[in-house]
């Protein structure tokens, strides 16, 4: 379970948040704790009303808290267990008493749940919030992972430990295929794979900018996105990754970088594009070698191209337009774990030189079926040419 505590300033904006998901089809709301009715029976003004008169008690408090509690997708609970788990947390974490309205959401992969409450106590008193993640959350997360069997942190580690195992065993034979899985949308929970997926690439290859990542991610169908130059998204620096279909297209809700355990956000790969250089320089003169030997000779054939520089683990991804010329090309070393774009290469790995084999393999196909057009030509008039008489 991973519960995650923020403050916001609009309780009104919170709740109607929730409330849109229920008439979306997407939530439901499971508990309704210290009202005077039940949850089925409250409006949304109900609901508004009970948390404004509360914060009325204290006109110095302009923050309400929306918590959400995180599971596994192999954790299976019943609606009535979640509201059972939704209350022993906020009891461990000292809101018991609070009004506090949970709502069970269906939009993700993952079973969660969104608890909308306040801090202002009923004598005015706001309850003390510092390090409450830290400490009560913390120790909640403990407690209740054991009481509901849920899937805890260790159990995931030796999860994964198990599936790169399994993932060795059943290595292709592709020499750059390294054993995470890619994106198929609506086989598998979309946020635990796009997760693993992260973890993975992150961690293990050298990229130094988010063109790059977005290189590999696209390997794994898909990618990381901060939004248009002028969008909020832009603006506030922020990041959020999206899965792809097999056209390259978005598909599924996108998924804010800040939900990810890694914390793949915008800042914290910009400190990693900076390490990252080093190992990227040290490597760049291997591939530029294979690349240059894969055109060696004016090869007329793109994929025994593309074959021969994939025989060191290098993936050759090239952008071709509707006409099948290059407009561009990338490169990722799945020996180092590096990627790089034409530029950093030169010109001689650039999209001009596979354009050239392109060029070069349409006139040899063009030449074989001229030439096999004049053999079907040839047996055709050898079976049904003129024949000699007897008489």
């Amino acid at each position: 379970m991973r519960p995650k505590i923020m403050t916001c300033h609009s309780i009104a904006r919170t709740i109607q948040y929730n409330e849109n998901k229920i008439k979306q089809g997407e939530a439901k709301c499971l508990v309704a704790a210290n009202f005077l009715k039940e949850a089925s029976h409250l409006s949304v003004d109900d609901k508004l009303r009970r948390f404004e008169k509360r914060m009325e008690l204290n006109d110095r408090v302009s923050t309400n808290l929306h918590i959400t509690l995180n599971l596994d997708p192999l954790d299976k609970l019943s609606d009535e267990k979640m509201a059972q788990l939704s209350k022993e947390y906020m009891k461990e974490i000292g809101f018991e008493r609070q009004p506090y309205l949970v709502y069970l959401h269906t939009d993700a992969g993952h079973p969660h749940c969104h608890i909308v409450t306040t801090h202002v106590q009923k004598n005015g008193d706001p309850i003390d919030l510092y390090k409450i993640g830290e400490n009560q959350s913390e120790k909640a997360r403990l407690r209740l992972e054991a009481e509901f069997a849920l899937v805890t942190t260790e159990m995931k580690r030796q999860l994964r430990q198990q599936q790169l195992l399994e993932r060795q065993q059943k290595r292709k034979s592709d020499p750059y295929y390294d054993g995470t899985p890619r994106i198929t949308y609506g086989e598998q929970s979309l946020a635990r794979s796009m997760s693993d997926i992260l973890e993975h690439v992150t961690e293990k290859f050298s990229y130094t900018s988010l063109e790059e990542l977005n290189i590999i991610l696209r390997l794994y169908k898909m990618e990381a996105d901060g939004g248009k130059e002028g969008t909020k998204l832009y603006h506030d620096r922020g990041l959020r990754y999206r899965a792809l279909d097999d056209q390259g297209r978005h598909i599924g809700r996108p998924i804010n970088a800040s939900f990810f355990d890694c914390k793949p956000t915008l800042a914290n790969l910009e400190k990693k594009f900076v390490l990252n250089q080093t190992d990227k320089e040290e490597h760049r003169r291997r591939v530029i070698t294979w690349v240059k030997w894969g055109l060696y000779g004016e090869p007329d054939d793109l994929e025994a191209v593309k074959d021969s520089i994939r025989q060191d683990g290098i993936a050759m991804l090239l952008d071709r337009d509707k006409n099948g010329d290059c407009q561009g090309v990338a490169y990722v070393d799945f020996t180092y774990n590096t990627v790089y774009t034409a530029a950093q290469l030169g010109s001689e790995c650039d999209h001009h030189a596979f354009q050239q084999v392109v060029d070069r393999q349409r006139i040899r196909e063009a030449q074989e079926s001229q030439n096999q057009s004049l053999e079907q030509s040839q047996r055709y008039y050898q079976g049904h040419g003129p024949r000699l008489s007897m008489w």
